[in-house]
């Protein structure tokens, strides 16, 4: 008999914090799940703890690649594997909440209509202290038209609390899941939100653990490696890839919301002088690598003076 929910934990070189995390989702209150561990042809100790960790608990199952996959696919096959009507990727390197998992069940139980409920974000550091970082959650969207839904989502990028919370597996499944550039997460966040509403759920907590490694956290050249399979070429222009991304999933949700509605706000949205040059720095960065890292690194600082850069995530949230 299948579980009531599937946990995927997608993981490559996470020998420093998986072993917490697991720990945190075995000592959850609500207990009808099955994890999913899918390693990426982690080179370090991953494979031997994720194997000693399935002898300890019949609910954990451990898959891993035999080459790189590329993150954004590795987190596409834990949606493959799973048998649940309910589904949610666990960060390898985060914790949450004993009653995680019990309340965000609940609150989507009593709204039949949300696709996605998830908790409250705050930040940790190595150790395990709390940060001082908060998350702030979306407004409250159950009452408004998907086109409304899909533009308030695309605006605020970078949810991580969202894309970490429960889903259903159905809704998932109609997504165009993660596509392989970098920010893939944010796009399928407002193709969830065309779906139906998010429910924030403040007493589940997500305790996200800030490190030097986490994606966030890497050079350009190693997030664009992160993403893309092994052999494979990295996709430098990620953000372009995402306006693309989301004109795709504007127009194949048309039926739910008029691709009028939802182009028009993407145009509107795009045309902000920031993302407008982060589409030209892309495209410079085709012809010459190097100018385009020097005015990222003069427009960075720029932006960093005015604080319009996000600390936490690393992408601009203009």
């Amino acid at each position: 008999m299948s579980p009531a929910l599937s946990l995927a934990m997608p993981v490559r070189n996470g020998e420093r914090f998986i072993e917490a995390a697991v720990g945190s989702l075995l000592a959850q209150s609500f207990t009808d799940y099955e994890l999913l561990i899918v390693d990426n042809a982690s080179t370090d100790a991953t494979q031997q703890i994720c194997e000693r960790l399935t002898r300890s608990d019949p609910r954990i199952r451990y898959f891993r690649n035999k080459a790189d996959i590329g993150a954004g696919a590795n987190f596409n096959r834990g949606v493959e594997l799973a048998s649940g009507v309910l589904f949610k990727w666990c960060a390898h390197d985060d914790l949450i909440s004993p009653d995680y998992l019990a309340r965000c069940i609940a609150a989507l139980a009593a709204r039949p209509s949300a696709v996605t409920a998830y908790g409250r974000l705050l930040g940790i550091d190595e150790s395990g202290a709390l940060t001082g970082y908060i998350e702030d959650p979306l407004p409250a969207v159950e009452n408004i038209a998907a086109a409304r839904r899909f533009d308030m989502v695309t605006r605020r990028q970078g949810l991580d609390a969202a894309i970490f919370g429960l889903h259903r597996r159905s809704a998932l499944l109609a997504t165009s899941l993660h596509l392989p550039y970098y920010g893939s997460d944010c796009a399928l966040l407002s193709e969830l939100a065309l779906l139906g509403p998010f429910v924030h759920v403040p007493e589940a907590v997500l305790f996200s653990r800030e490190h030097p490694t986490r994606s966030v956290n890497l050079t350009c050249a190693d997030r664009l490696a992160w993403q893309a399979a092994a052999g494979a070429k990295p996709n430098a222009r990620e953000f372009s890839s995402r306006i693309r991304h989301l004109y795709a999933i504007a127009f194949r949700h048309r039926a739910t919301a008029p691709f009028t509605a939802t182009a028009v706000a993407l145009t509107i949205w795009l045309m902000h002088p920031v993302r407008l040059g982060r589409v030209a720095l892309e495209a410079v960065g085709s012809v010459s690598p190097s100018l385009r890292a020097k005015l990222r690194a003069a427009g960075l600082a720029i932006l960093s003076r005015f604080g319009g850069r996000s600390a936490r995530r690393g992408r601009q949230d203009a």
